[in-house]
């Protein structure tokens, strides 16, 4: 994966997702613990990692789509690198955007695609089974979500539909802590150490897509 370091997916995943993952999935990890009702502390422990391993999946299927688009349309360097211009500016809107939230993350976290997912997962609670909990984790992975978003713009660029899955497994595995603690406890991190993360998340994906901007425009220089 050229000029797409693990290392960074790693670290803004982590970051992530104990800073802005947990609160953007709230509405569906609240669906979740409906599921839990009469369960014991290592059912719910392997009920939610079944559940995130659903969502898990959903971020492999969209990584795999994303990336066969990227290979479809990589197919010289000069648009290979337009490619890499024009998402790295993405990418880099995208991390303003989660900096600063405000009108510029309600743009990029769609309300109107939210609330339809949403929709869809609420006719799916009404019968309290294991194929209706997994669909529920699946539906998870496609909330319209920024750090998801950053990702898959990654996913497009590796310009593989296996590199870009294994960035959207990795993304999703990195999820895992912060999400299996959600399921028992919310808000159990200060809010302030929260936030810190959330930045340094945000600031590490405005680097990376202005990074990749770069190598687009020295490309095609």
């Amino acid at each position: 994966m050229q000029n797409i370091n693990l290392y960074m997916i790693v670290s803004v995943a982590f970051l992530s997702s104990f800073s802005h993952c947990v609160g953007m999935c709230s509405g569906f990890l609240s669906l979740q613990t409906l599921f839990f009702k009469g369960k014991s502390k290592r059912e719910i422990l392997m009920l939610s990692t079944l559940y995130s391993l659903a969502r898990i999946f959903a971020y492999v299927v969209l990584g795999a789509l994303f990336g066969a688009f990227g290979a479809v349309i990589s197919f010289s360097m000069q648009v290979r690198g337009l490619i890499f211009f024009i998402i790295g500016l993405m990418i880099a809107f995208i991390g303003i955007a989660l900096l600063f939230r405000g009108e510029l993350l309600k743009f990029v976290e769609n309300q109107k695609v939210l609330n339809f997912v949403v929709r869809i997962a609420k006719t799916r609670i009404q019968k309290k089974n294991l194929a209706n909990f997994l669909l529920l984790g699946f539906l998870n992975g496609f909330l319209p979500c920024g750090v998801v978003y950053y990702f898959l713009a990654l996913g497009i660029l590796s310009a593989n539909f296996i590199n870009s899955a294994f960035i959207m497994l990795v993304f999703g595995l990195c999820t895992l802590p912060a999400m299996l603690l959600a399921s028992f406890v919310f808000g159990i991190l200060n809010e302030k150490f929260k936030d810190i993360m959330f930045k340094i998340s945000a600031s590490i994906m405005i680097i990376n897509g202005i990074y990749l901007s770069f190598l687009g425009y020295r490309a095609n220089a």
